[in-house]
């Protein structure tokens, strides 16, 4: 862990390359240290997006920022607002590569790896006088949850959990307060292992940000906040147990092998419960290292299956999954070398993307902001669910 000394010393003495790089390191380090957080997000506030290229095209605005933030390495100034009266410079926009697994947005809309302009969320908060007029006057909110589970062979739930974020980002003219209104069915079971049934939003425990008043802790229904500029993440919390959540695919699957044959067969059956389309699904299973082939049956035209031999390892793509449809696939594991063993097969690891639904129950019923003056603010909220490690045994 880089201490901020050492930062501060690094960018006296280093050169302007070595310092680009540990700054670009925050971007690993910023979750484990409140200030290395906190950077992270003015540096993502004052660039738009933190990646090499932004931090290298807008390098003396990054030491402008730094000659304010910090003082022989000691923090000064810690947010953008109070941030932004001393800064002169002016941002450079760059486009960005986005990776599938780098932008949950992203993904959830399909969107390939490509370069792609900066989109209104990842534009900078501090910009020039003549960009602030032409700024609009926005609030996005997304609610982001992320699925771990272990699923066993007969389709048994063994682990179910689930960790949301409500994630701020603020582009709102002047400090007008902002309420928002969550449904009020929210009960956070604070140092309980029994679970109650019924229609109630059950979560583990839920943490709010600092500067949030929150109605009831224990009932949280409206979160009252004067929302910084920039980025932070309002709310976070967990959910776990069948009793809490159920799971958001169904599957059965079948390896057996095939009476006087080396081969096994393996067939795959998944079912979406959700009640909106899952997008980008990809299921991908380890084989023995000596299948040299397979033979597939999928049943659509829109699905793909490929053997991977540097990693010995059959993907399975879908395109989409509608609402409770399901979807069978069927792989005959082909060897050259010897009877394969069907305890070799296995497990499958899936990813997936939901967007406009979350697993919790979550729901943002409305987004108040008041005390605003000026033009009619506009307010973006979105609902991202993805899987995080979602396992299923397949023997």
């Amino acid at each position: 862990m880089y201490s901020f000394n050492f930062l501060y010393t690094m960018y006296i003495t280093k050169t302007i390359s070595s310092y680009i790089f540990y700054i670009y390191q925050l971007r690993f380090s910023f979750n484990h240290d409140p200030i290395f957080y906190r950077s992270y997000h003015i540096f993502m506030d004052v660039c738009g997006v933190v990646s090499e290229e932004s931090l290298q095209e807008n390098l003396l605005l990054i030491l402008e920022v730094l000659n304010v933030f910090l003082a022989f390495g000691y923090v000064q100034l810690s947010t953008t607002d109070k941030l932004q009266p001393h800064i002169q410079s002016t941002p450079v926009l760059t486009s960005i590569n986005r990776q599938p697994t780098q932008d949950i947005a992203s993904r959830v809309f399909g969107i390939e790896t490509k370069t792609t302009p900066i989109p209104a969320t990842d534009r900078p908060v501090i910009a020039s006088s003549v960009q602030k007029d032409k700024r609009k006057n926005e609030l996005y909110v997304d609610v982001i949850e992320k699925i771990t589970s272990v699923i066993n062979a007969d389709g048994s739930v063994s682990r179910l959990e689930v960790s949301g974020a409500m994630k701020v980002k603020n582009f709102l003219f002047g400090s007008p307060q902002v309420k928002v209104i969550l449904n009020n069915n929210i009960i956070v079971q604070r140092n309980s292992r029994i679970k109650a049934y019924g229609d109630n939003v059950q979560l583990d425990n839920c943490v709010f940000h600092e500067s949030a008043k929150v109605d009831n802790v224990d009932t949280p229904s409206i979160l009252t906040i004067c929302p910084q500029i920039g980025e932070f993440t309002l709310m976070s919390y967990s959910v776990s147990g069948e009793s809490s959540i159920t799971s958001p695919f169904h599957f059965v699957s079948s390896v057996q092998p095939l009476e006087h044959s080396r081969d096994v067969m393996v067939c795959l059956r998944i079912k979406n419960m959700f009640p909106v389309t899952s997008v980008n699904l990809r299921l991908k299973f380890g084989v023995p290292q000596s299948v040299s082939n397979i033979s597939q049956h999928l049943d659509s035209s829109e699905q793909t299956a490929t053997l991977e031999k540097t990693d010995s390892t059959i993907l399975w793509k879908l395109k989409s999954l509608a609402p409770h449809t399901e979807s069978v696939a069927q792989f005959r594991l082909i060897s050259q070398s010897g009877a394969l063993n069907r305890e070799d097969v296995g497990p499958l690891r899936m990813e997936f993307e939901i967007s406009g639904h979350l697993l919790s129950g979550m729901k943002i019923k409305t987004v108040k902001i008041v005390n605003q003056e000026q033009t009619t603010p506009q307010k973006w909220l979105r609902y991202i669910t993805v899987s995080d490690s979602f396992l299923v045994k397949l023997v």
